[in-house]
């Protein structure tokens, strides 16, 4: 595994490619636990939604004694199961007993057994807060998938890019390394050349002069990649979320790193856009529960009467005119403020989200198409830049042969090499740019997750 490279090498350096890095990313990287959290949290709101429809025992004891006298005693166990369309199913086994109990309290002695059903034939009747809860909740077990894609591809963005830096960094760092050598001996040249008589000793000065200066330069393309490598330990974790040492890295990333270039201009697979479908669908369920509101309150219960514990007796029309309990609520407010207040306030949600997402997508398209034309720029900048390096390298090349013959100087050599050494800087920064922008291009298109 790459992590026994990472955790343990001291003085061998191994390659982490972009590969690994990334699949050490997607395995341990806290952001990712905490995306692949939202299963269970989506799990949690369906079971809590499915609790609005539990089946519910209750029971009620009721009794009262007086200097003796039991003037009642009412015991009540009932069970309900509520169900689709507002439907409540009804099982209740009443007893009561007592010298003083009223007259329309009175039951058999063995007991009076009740079944029977509840409709909501107004407010409730297409949608009430169990179904709202049940339909919200598959709602958010969509809209989760959704979120750990954003989550992942918004990482794997910032964890791509930096590794892409921190390759930039090292492959600038070699450059100066190699400018570093070649002024080295260019120096030890010249000082031979002046110690031999042939050469002027201002051509040391000027010989050393670039030594120091590229140390300068190398010294600090370390110090950048050192604080690139430090960024990058920020998205390499070990198991058992332990995070890695950065002072004990000893890796150097691979040489070469070519992404294809998509150019895609389709937003549909973007999950922060399709964030707003979700959030519609929910606002949706919500307008629809306010909705009943502004309806009507009519409940009805009816319900046959059986003597003792067996509640379905006797079940015919004759035994039903005769042994029966109906209710019927009703209510309906005069001005429907709160509801239609209510109603409002979710419409006007709806609409802003909507408003939200129009924007979101032309801006979301635009972008798209910056960063299209951003990557169709810096290809031919690179094909030009590549040209320009090969001219450079002719001019260094004629210039040192020049100086061999005695017809240029050290300064022109100099001032050669050091117009082709920020040549070559300015063509790897080229390619970062590129290469974080084919990056952005997956990011923006949504599919960047899919690509590790």
């Amino acid at each position: 595994m790459i992590f026994v490279s990472i955790a343990n090498a001291q003085s061998l350096q191994d390659t982490l490619t972009y590969t690994n890095f990334l699949s050490i990313v997607k395995q341990f990287h806290p952001v990712v636990q905490q995306a692949n959290l939202l299963n269970n949290l989506a799990r949690a709101k369906r079971t809590k939604a499915l609790g609005g429809f539990d089946p519910k025992f209750e029971a009620g004891f009721d009794q009262k004694y007086f200097d003796g006298t039991e003037y009642y005693t009412f015991l009540t166990p009932q069970l309900k199961l509520p169900l689709w369309y507002g439907i409540e199913l009804k099982g209740s086994y009443s007893q009561a007993e007592g010298a003083y109990i009223n007259p329309e309290n009175k039951i058999p002695t063995e007991g009076l057994g009740f079944a029977g059903i509840s409709f909501e034939l107004g407010k409730g009747l297409l949608m009430d807060e169990r179904r709202a809860a049940i339909q919200q909740a598959a709602i958010f077990t969509q809209s989760t998938t959704n979120e750990q894609i954003r989550i992942l591809n918004d990482l794997f963005l910032d964890a791509g890019s930096q590794y892409i830096d921190w390759q930039n960094k090292y492959k600038i760092i070699k450059v100066y390394e190699d400018a570093l050598e070649l002024a080295k001996v260019r120096f030890e040249a010249v000082k031979i050349g002046y110690q031999n008589g042939d050469k002027p000793a201002i051509d040391t000065v000027e010989a050393i002069l670039i030594v120091k200066q590229r140390e300068t330069s190398l010294q600090q393309a370390n110090l950048e990649w050192q604080s690139s490598k430090f960024m990058l330990s920020n998205y390499l974790w070990l198991a058992n979320n332990q995070a890695v040492d950065p002072n004990k890295l000893t890796i150097l990333p691979q040489d070469t790193l070519v992404f294809p270039v998509v150019i895609n201009n389709a937003i549909e697979n973007n999950p922060k856009f399709l964030s707003y479908d979700f959030k519609l669908r929910d606002l949706n369920v919500e307008r629809r529960l306010k909705a009943e509101e502004l309806k009507p309150q009519l409940n009805l219960q009816l319900g046959v009467l059986n003597q003792g514990t067996s509640l379905l007796r006797n079940i015919n029309s004759n035994y039903w005119q005769n042994n029966n309990k109906v209710n019927i609520g009703f209510s309906f407010p005069l001005t429907f403020a709160k509801a239609r207040g209510d109603l409002a306030e979710t419409k006007i949600k709806i609409r802003q989200t909507e408003l939200e997402r129009d924007f979101f997508g032309i801006e979301l398209q635009n972008k798209i198409r910056q960063n299209n034309f951003e990557i169709l720029t810096l290809q031919n900048q690179l094909i030009i830049l590549n040209q320009t390096y090969l001219s450079s390298l002719q001019l260094l090349r004629g210039e040192e042969l020049k100086f061999k013959l005695g017809e240029s100087s050290l300064f022109l050599i100099n001032s050669r090499e050091s117009k082709l050494i920020e040549v070559k800087e300015k063509t790897l920064n080229t390619e970062l740019k590129l290469e974080k922008s084919k990056i952005k291009s997956l990011w923006l298109s949504g599919t960047l997750h899919q690509n590790i």
